[in-house]
């Protein structure tokens, strides 16, 4: 009884499959043709968006000692993949080659996981990240209205700002205005000693013979390392018509990148401001300001620091603007050095994902004064895109 019933099985197992097929079929027919999920470009069935962003530019300057300068050369080419891999959850992750000296060094830009609706007003975003602190650390270079970084930002975050791997929770706060409380844990690498195989020097072994060993220089970047913990308060009102104002307040708690050495504990206070005004569609004006102050304590000094940058930039028609940006920062290393920068900067947008860029910038830093120059041209292929600014 039991050998009919397999046989049986056997039998009519590939009438079934073959009769299940016009069911799959269309399954796929329909699943192929119905609507993508919200931010989401293709059909759900195909690959996910995938952008390349590319930023071509030339630096000149005529401070002799700059090895950067006289140079026109690729910066970045960064390559993007995003899409939905759940409703309400979606992914971003962004490759990217950098210029880095004299070559290229690739690196995951970010990748991180993003859960938009964990509870009424809770969104969380996992992954690697460029932390949500102030106004410009969290865009990546090709999407700021300037072609540099402000010198507090690389001051007090380091040279790409503040990138860690970690989490951040972030909730709608129920008021008659829009205020978003955040908080987030992070690792953040830390800046390495820099090993010359050129630069050497001949010590004596315990044997009595002579040995060439590396001359280990330390970095004099300074930047956030190891766990980390940031907050940040966002609040936007409409004081009046075509108007927005956003204020905010951040805060970090961490380690500064010699704390493998020494004691270096790292604290940083900030608060931004941004004022915009629409007097038409294609008409803005945007008044945008960033002040941090780093406390930073190690064996030998305690230092307080202070920097900003203050931008103004007009927008009159669909594809020009410009702006003038003056900036402060003392440096955040025991010997302080104080830097004044002033900028102007003229924008030709293509499209939306392809400008062309002009910028000027005077800089002085402890009275060595410098003229620089940039011509930018930034340009996407695909459907690439950041979080609005």
């Amino acid at each position: 009884m039991i050998k009919t019933m397999v046989f049986t099985g056997l039998f009519l197992l590939p009438a079934a499959f073959c009769a299940a097929q016009p069911d799959a079929q269309f399954t796929s027919r329909v699943i192929e043709s119905a609507p993508a999920p919200q931010g989401m470009r293709g059909t759900p069935l195909n690959l996910p968006d995938i952008s390349v962003i590319g930023v071509f530019g030339g630096y000149v300057s005529d401070d002799k000692s700059d090895d950067a300068r006289n140079k026109l050369e690729f910066d970045e080419v960064e390559t993007a993949f995003q899409g939905y891999i759940y409703p309400k959850m979606r992914a971003d992750v962004f490759l990217a080659l950098h210029k880095h000296d004299d070559g290229y060094e690739a690196e995951i830009c970010e990748a991180k996981v993003s859960f938009l609706e964990l509870l009424p007003g809770l969104s969380a975003q996992a992954g690697k990240i460029h932390v949500d602190i102030g106004r410009l650390n969290k865009s990546h270079s090709h999407h700021r209205p300037m072609a540099d970084q402000p010198p507090v930002i690389t001051n007090f975050f380091g040279e790409h700002g503040l990138v860690g791997q970690g989490v951040a929770l972030s909730y709608l706060l129920p008021l008659p205005f829009y205020a978003e409380l955040q908080g987030g844990a992070w690792t953040v690498a830390g800046h390495h000693h820099h090993i010359d195989d050129e630069n050497t020097a001949e010590i004596l072994a315990v044997d009595g013979s002579t040995v060439t060993v590396p001359v280990i220089v330390e970095s004099t970047e300074f930047g956030v390392a190891d766990k980390t913990y940031t907050g940040r308060l966002l609040a936007s009102f409409v004081p009046g018509p075509r108007t927005e104002l956003l204020f905010g307040l951040n805060a970090l708690k961490g380690r500064g990148s010699h704390h493998d050495h020494h004691r270096d504990d790292v604290k940083i206070s900030g608060a931004d401001f941004t004022l915009k005004y629409w007097p038409s569609s294609y008409v803005r004006w945007t008044f945008q300001n960033e002040w941090f102050q780093l406390d930073r304590r190690t064996a030998s000094a305690h230092m307080i620091r202070d920097g900003f940058y203050s931008l103004l930039n007009y927008r009159w028609s669909k594809y020009w603007d410009a702006g003038v940006r003056a900036d402060y920062s003392e440096n955040a290393l025991p010997v302080v050095s104080r830097e004044r920068v002033y900028s102007a900067i003229l924008t030709r947008h293509l499209t939306e994902t392809t400008h062309a860029r002009l910028q000027y910038r005077h800089k002085n830093v402890d009275g060595d004064k410098a003229n620089e120059g940039w011509v930018q041209l930034s340009f996407g292929i695909g459907p690439h895109s950041h979080e609005l600014e």
